[in-house]
């Protein structure tokens, strides 16, 4: 690493121009380099033959949106050495009726109150010390945990609060599963008491907060998101911004479909519930994706009270994806999804066509990968299975939706959980600003984003004048 100019009175040590020819004549390099492959372009033959037809929906019951987004900027609060710094995060769902957007479409003219009920969101907002900032005397990771903690205690409008969704959601509370179990395997404040207490077991009666048995400190039950241990005292939290920010939005989302089970189960067939990007969580969160898995298996097998031979899904969710390697891939089958659309439109009234990706696909054509290995793509992370859509209008989606079972390495259409009616009513919901955009997506990130000008600057100038120096 260079040496950077504390004072600005010396200049930055600049890194040298010639060091690359080392790395050119190394044959160790070399010999890596060529053993290197990466995922060869998937031919048109291999995609016409997976890519399955989406029927139109005959008996769609969703009526409502809900899509949830957010974001997170870190903001400077002490120039000087060594610097501090606290990250803010927004978010939340966004909800609106799919009958107020199909009547925009048909008006010539769309006044601002009319596009005023496609904007009703319940935001979130999070401030996090991230670097060199202490809350009663504690140190950054501690604080770190207080300030999560109490953020999750807090009640929304007088109602539950996000921990009480955790709970239900780890524990499986929608089952009223009281035997269920989750294990700390040592006490989160390890690495500031040296505590050696092991193997701290929470049930769905565990307090949200109480103390250690060892040695007093207090364990909190956002402490199973596992946070903490990518805290460093001396080089911050900005390991943890971008998995809180997934976890955070996941809650979200679980705490309306938490709310409408306890309200009516029923209702949740109404609703699309949209995240923006895939149903996946990953670093210390991951933890949350085998219990969602539960969730949406549970949802999905949902018996009819009035007939319990009857099934009767209630979940509708959908993660899209705006970047990355597979949006990269779905664009550079375009011309064989163009195709196979194209002859589906004269075969009949389809809603779309549909390129399920399975395990095998996704390690040969899109990421590296062995898809003989042991652990398949998303066993561990995702709560869903990825797919490519293309819309009859002519959009393409990388989409994350649930399937039947839990993980499934191979999934077929009719694996996905509601799948028919989920992407009938993605197709309605196009947005022409964006490349691919979807009108509940776009609007749920102009809510909630924080830009770099000027959000950045204005929260650094508020953060510097409340924190006390």
């Amino acid at each position: 690493m260079a040496y950077s100019s504390l004072n600005g009175r010396k200049p930055m040590e600049r890194a040298s121009k010639i060091s690359h020819t080392n790395i050119i004549a190394s044959q160790e390099v070399k010999d890596l380099l060529a053993d290197c492959s990466i995922p060869r372009p998937a031919d048109t033959a291999t995609v016409q033959e997976i890519l399955e037809r989406v029927p139109t929906s005959e008996n769609q019951t969703i009526k409502h949106i809900i899509a949830v987004d957010g974001s997170f900027r870190e903001a400077l609060v002490r120039d000087e050495f060594p610097s501090a710094t606290v990250t803010f995060f927004a978010f939340g769902p966004l909800i609106f009726k799919l009958d107020d957007l199909r009547q925009l479409d048909r008006e010539t003219f769309i006044a601002p109150e009319d596009l005023a009920k496609l904007k009703k969101i319940q935001r979130f907002q999070l401030a996090l010390p991230t670097r060199n900032i202490s809350r009663a005397g504690l140190g950054l990771q501690d604080s770190i945990r207080l300030t999560l903690h109490e953020f999750l205690a807090r009640r929304i409008e007088g109602d539950k609060s996000l921990y009480d969704t955790l709970r239900w959601l780890i524990f499986r509370r929608w089952a009223d599963t009281r035997d269920a179990r989750r294990t700390l395997r040592h006490c989160p404040n390890k690495g500031v008491n040296e505590c050696d207490r092991e193997e701290i077991v929470l049930t769905a009666d565990t307090p949200y907060r109480f103390e250690c048995t060892n040695c007093g400190g207090p364990i909190y039950l956002a402490d199973i998101l596992r946070l903490n241990e990518l805290v460093d005292d001396e080089q911050g939290a900005s390991r943890i911004t971008s998995y809180l920010l997934s976890a955070l939005e996941t809650l979200a989302l679980v705490h309306v479909i938490h709310a409408l089970w306890e309200m009516k189960p029923i209702l949740l067939r109404e609703f699309l519930f949209i995240k923006d990007g895939p149903l996946a969580l990953f670093g210390q969160v991951f933890t949350l994706a085998e219990p969602l898995r539960d969730l949406a298996n549970f949802l999905a097998t949902y018996r009819d009270p009035a007939d319990q031979s009857k099934v009767l899904p209630l979940l509708n969710v959908v993660g899209l994806e705006k970047s990355g390697s597979f949006v990269e891939h779905a664009v550079h089958i375009e011309k064989s999804l163009g195709k196979a659309l194209s002859e589906a439109k004269t075969d009949g009234d389809f809603a779309g066509v549909v390129l399920p990706l399975s395990n095998d696909y996704i390690y040969k054509y899109v990421v590296p990968g062995d898809p003989g290995g042991t652990i398949t793509y998303g066993q561990n992370t995702y709560w869903g299975g990825k797919m490519i859509f293309k819309a009859k209008d002519g959009s393409t989606y990388v989409a994350t939706v649930p399937t039947l079972g839990g993980h499934n390495p191979a999934p077929k259409f009719e694996d996905y959980i509601n799948v028919t009616n989920v992407l009938a009513a993605v197709s309605e919901l196009r947005c022409s600003m964006y490349d691919n955009a979807l009108i509940p997506v776009a609007l749920a990130n102009r809510l909630v984003s924080l830009s770099e000008v000027p959000s950045s600057r204005i929260l650094e100038t508020f953060a510097r004048g409340t924190i006390r120096h």
